[in-house]
């Protein structure tokens, strides 16, 4: 025979703890849920019906505030003052006299230049006034201009270095083709690279071959030995003049 269960809460927490307060909240939300209503209720209907109930009191208090005012208690208006603007004055015509006497003609007026003539001549006149333009017109002479030459900028010299007959491409052919790896030095297993630092005068001609980086010395004297065969090379130039220049070049070994 099944079970029967007074709600839903009992089915879902039948062989449950019921002491961890999710039981108790579910048994409880219909009475919150409840109560909650009830107050949106209370407030939705408040505020529909107060205003409405004080609204009308408010308005009968101020319409027993009005004052009838009767036409007998008004006061007379006071008198306007009258502004009594001037007159405008009319031209009136006046007709022109009739006389015997000789009438003096009008002077002219003189022009710029037979001002500045009159001036010049009562300051000749004048002592006093001419050496007060004398002090007026001298003019001081302007200040020395001092011309700065600007130095010419130094030009960068021209600088050219040796190269091998045909370029890196013809040197690398060469080095490949004469260099003889030692023995010795293929068997210990050594590789790597030797630069070596020369010079090459005007004429192309090598001299004062030197080891700068080393590696081994049966390494070093092959790559010595190499660098002194080498053929001339094309000598380096300074602003378009041959000069003498020392150069380095790297010499690899490298075992297949």
């Amino acid at each position: 025979m099944d079970k029967l269960y007074d709600n839903w809460n009992d089915l879902v927490f039948e062989y449950r703890h019921k002491e961890y307060g999710a039981y108790a909240l579910r048994r409880s939300y219909p009475f919150y849920l409840t109560v909650s209503t009830l107050i949106v209720l209370v407030l939705f209907v408040g505020g529909m019906v107060g205003p409405r109930m004080f609204g009308e009191k408010q308005v009968a208090e101020s319409s027993a505030i009005v004052k009838k005012v009767q036409y007998v208690d008004l006061k007379e208006a006071p008198p306007i003052d009258r502004i009594d603007l001037p007159k405008p004055a009319v031209a009136k015509y006046v007709a022109p006299k009739v006389t015997q006497e000789d009438v003096k003609p009008e002077e002219a007026v003189p022009t710029v230049d037979q001002a500045v003539a009159a001036n010049v001549e009562t300051i000749i006149e004048t002592p006093k006034a001419l050496e007060e333009v004398k002090e007026v017109i001298v003019v001081e002479p302007p200040p020395p201009v001092v011309v700065v030459e600007k130095e010419p900028e130094p030009v960068p010299d021209v600088i050219i270095d040796p190269d091998f007959p045909g370029g890196k491409k013809e040197l690398a052919k060469w080095l490949s083709k004469h260099l003889e790896y030692p023995a010795m030095a293929q068997r210990m297993g050594i590789e790597g690279r030797v630069v070596v630092e020369f010079t090459v005068d005007e004429n192309g001609k090598i001299s004062d071959a030197t080891v700068v980086e080393s590696l081994h010395k049966l390494c070093d004297n092959e790559a010595l030995r190499l660098v002194k065969s080498m053929p001339a090379w094309i000598p380096g130039e300074k602003n378009g003049v041959k000069t003498t220049t020392k150069f380095k070049q790297s010499i690899r070994f490298i075992l297949n």
